[in-house]
């Protein structure tokens, strides 16, 4: 009888073993290397998604006041200058983030309300939310920048 088959076995030799190792090494060196990329990735992702929120948030407050029946309320104060601009929801939060009207709870964002008023009985309202970024590095970059409109139409 000629024998089992592992009983030729010879095993690995110190340099196949080594040979394995390094490239082991590197394949682990390379999927390092993407780790920070991804948490990059979702640092920004998460970001973008409460900019919209807070954008959203402030769309509906407008709404919420050009819908209102309060002094000073109504879709006619609904301007550039009206008293929501100056007393009422459309006024900006922390514009260029210089630390004025800083928006409860997300200090790192700004929002910026722009209206105009097409005809007399539209009033488009666009909100401008910015946030800044980090780098994989943990450096913040400059200003990101999410928008969102509707248009507001009197009835």
């Amino acid at each position: 009888m000629k024998g089992m088959p592992w009983d030729d076995a010879r095993g690995f030799t110190l340099v196949e073993l080594l040979v394995a190792v390094a490239l082991i090494m590197i394949g682990l060196v390379a999927m390092m290397q993407l780790f920070p990329l991804g948490t990059q990735g979702m640092d920004t992702g998460r970001k973008q998604s409460t900019a919209v929120f807070l954008g959203e948030q402030k769309m509906e407050q407008i709404k919420a006041w050009a819908l209102g029946t309060g002094a000073n309320q109504g879709f006619t104060t609904v301007t550039a200058a009206g008293t929501c601009r100056t007393a009422g929801p459309c006024a900006d939060d922390n514009p260029n983030f210089n630390s004025v009207n800083i928006i409860a709870g997300y200090p790192e964002y700004s929002r910026l309300v722009i209206i105009t008023n097409p005809t007399a009985t539209t009033t488009l309202v666009r909100v401008q939310v910015g946030y800044r970024s980090a780098t994989s590095v943990g450096v913040l970059t400059g200003a990101n920048q999410v928008e969102l409109a509707t248009l507001i139409a009197q009835h």
